[in-house]
Parts: structure tokens; sequence; C-alpha cells
């Protein structure tokens, strides 16, 4: 009989609840970017200073991140992951070829925003924030030889 009534309590609140079922999950309330995270962040930009010699680094932070490294007779054109973590934006250049058998390593860098909201963009992001027009990055090269360096870059698109 127990079983009965149960069953029957678990009908009538499949039958009669919001749409979804009774167990239904709640709607959520806030809006976010989807992976990797941090619209206000995303976009393209140019490193204000020369790195390792040579070398200028721009890098677009979007879905499928790009960067290119020109300079010193090269052009390297290569994919980043990247990722929002409070208030970090976490950057992983992958290993590119650059032809004429030399590459650019898999290194990688720590960005902030070099503006007044740095400190409270990485916790909720919502629309209306405008975007961040400079960033302020460390830089950490996997060669051993080489030392991180720290640098700003501003926004280009």
């Amino acid at each position: 009989m127990l079983k009965r009534i149960v069953v029957a309590i678990l009908l009538c609140l499949t039958m009669f609840a919001p749409s979804g079922g009774a167990f239904a999950q709640a709607e959520p309330r806030v809006i976010v970017p989807d992976h990797p995270g941090g619209a206000a962040f995303g976009g393209c930009y140019r490193v204000n200073t020369r790195l390792y010699g040579p070398y200028r680094l721009t890098f677009c932070l979007q879905q499928r991140g790009v960067y290119q490294i020109t300079g010193g007779g090269v052009t390297c054109n290569g994919r980043l992951d990247w990722r929002v973590s409070g208030r970090d934006i976490n950057v992983q250049l992958r290993r590119t070829s650059c032809g004429n058998g030399v590459a650019w390593s898999a290194d990688r860098m720590t960005c902030r925003s070099a503006g007044l909201l740095g400190g409270i963009i990485g916790f909720v992001i919502v629309p209306g924030i405008p975007n961040i027009g400079t960033l302020r990055c460390t830089y950490s090269p996997t060669v051993p030889q080489y030392r991180p360096v720290t640098f700003t870059a501003r926004r280009y698109s």
C-alpha cells in the first residue's frame, strides 16, 4: 500500500511540476561567457616591447587562440590555449615551426588587466563591462637560459 502511495505522489509531481519534471535543475541566474572564459579579455593584443632580442609578439585570446612572432628574419604563426582563473589569464603557447629549421618554444604567460577593473573582472563577468584595453603579462620561457620578462600588451582588435 505504501509503495502505491509513493508511486502516485511521484507521478503527480512529474505531471504537475514545471517543465522538466520535479527533479529538473534550477535555471541559471547569471549568463557568463563560454569556455575559455573572460569575454572582457577576448581580442587581439600587441606586446609593447621586443622579446628576447628582435622578436615581436602579437596574440589573440579567442576560442581558438593564436599568436605570431616576427623579427630576426622569421615569422612564426602558432596556436595558444588560455583560461581565466580569478584575476589571472593563463596562456600556454604551443610549440610551432617557423621554417628554416627553427621553432618557437611552448612557453607560457600570465596576464592581468592593467586597468582599474583588473581586481574585479575575473570574479564576475556580466554584460555591459567594457573590453580590457591593456594587459600586464609575465612571459616565462621553457628554455632554461632565458629568464621571465614582464611587459604590457595593448588591444588592437
